[in-house]
């Protein structure tokens, strides 16, 4: 009788038994989880380039519409609608831009003429107190926040966030966000007006791609034949993400990226422009920390949209050299080969 007795006794496991399995099993989830963690950014970094080319294939059609690309940003008080707003219709959003610009609504987002290109194409004035063609736009629509109780500029996009990022999708309870922004250029222009507040560095200084109209009176935008570095070779958007004063903590503040166009609302140097556009510079490196900065939450660099469409990942290293400033430039005539 006595081995039946010792039989029924083994039939559970002892505490050191459970401990050793329970290790075994730890020891596979630490090394599971990274790869895990290796899967989903993949995944998103995957989302993150597929939104860039949606971007830039409703930027050709942008360009083969109206034969060149979109304003990047109409006026110097950073507070005017912005290149992704004019885009919307080209990315598949018609209806959040017939929302922008219902005539039904008393305050909309102003259009110019043909998307720009001119002095204020036949409007005349100081863009702040333009009425439109014909007085057919009440005073001060050019503002971003005169349709801010139009809840289209709410709409969180998914084309223009990226999942990796850690910055909200949303200011508050206010503005769509976007976590990408337009290529101003290099600062080799910039000697005699170093910042892009009032009076600063107007359009016809900028050498990217979607350009800054600080002097009230004319818009400036690109054509494809002006980009003589070749399409292939300059940036036209970028991934923007934290930076010194933008994070997740302060993002209500007039610095955040919007889709609608700049929320600084004033006109202080190079910092309230960064709701629409970054630099392309030494000065201003990839992930910096300036708020000028393109930059990403991926590991190693960002991915960067450039001019015939193709989206290629930039790394830190190349990111603080003069290749990378080469790229931002449309018309530098730099010899250069990217990695």
């Amino acid at each position: 009788m006595s081995p039946v007795r010792n039989r029924n006794r083994r039939s559970a496991f002892t505490l050191i038994e459970l401990l050793v399995v329970i290790a075994i099993i730890a020891v596979l989830i630490g090394l599971l989880l990274p790869a895990v963690q290796k899967v989903r950014e993949a995944a998103a970094r995957s989302t993150c380039t597929n939104n860039l080319k949606q971007i830039g294939l409703g930027m050709q059609n942008f360009h083969d519409a109206t034969s060149h690309f979109p304003i990047g940003e109409y006026n110097d008080d950073n507070n005017q609608w912005g290149w992704m707003a004019f885009l919307l219709p080209y990315v598949e959003q018609e209806n959040i831009y017939k929302a922008l610009t219902n005539p039904a609504v008393g305050s909309r987002m102003y259009v110019p003429q043909g998307f720009g290109g001119s002095s204020n194409d036949g409007c005349g004035g100081n863009i702040d107190n333009i009425h439109g063609v014909n007085g057919s736009y009440p005073v001060g629509v050019c503002d971003t926040n005169d349709v801010g109780g139009v809840g289209a500029v709410n709409t969180v996009i998914k084309i223009f966030i990226c999942p990796s990022n850690t910055l909200p999708s949303q200011k508050g309870n206010n503005y769509g966000a976007t976590h990408y922004c337009g290529n101003i250029g290099n600062t080799v222009n910039w000697s005699s007006k170093p910042t892009f507040g009032c009076g600063g560095v107007t359009g016809d200084q900028n050498n990217g791609i979607l350009c800054y109209s600080n002097n009230n009176t004319n818009t400036y935008v690109v054509k494809i034949p002006q980009i003589t570095d070749g399409s292939s070779n300059t940036v036209m958007v970028g991934e923007v993400t934290n930076t010194s004063t933008i994070t997740p903590s302060s993002f209500n503040n007039g610095h955040t990226p919007v889709w609608v166009g700049g929320q600084g609302g004033g006109c202080n140097g190079t910092t309230d422009m960064v709701g629409v556009f970054r630099v392309m510079d030494t000065s201003y490196p990839l992930n910096g920390n300036a708020d000028q900065c393109f930059g990403s939450r991926h590991t190693g660099g960002a991915n960067f949209l450039f001019c015939d469409g193709s989206v290629r990942f930039i790394g830190n290293d190349v990111g603080a050299t003069a290749v990378y400033s080469a790229i931002g430039s449309r018309n530098g005539g730099e010899t250069f080969s990217l990695p």
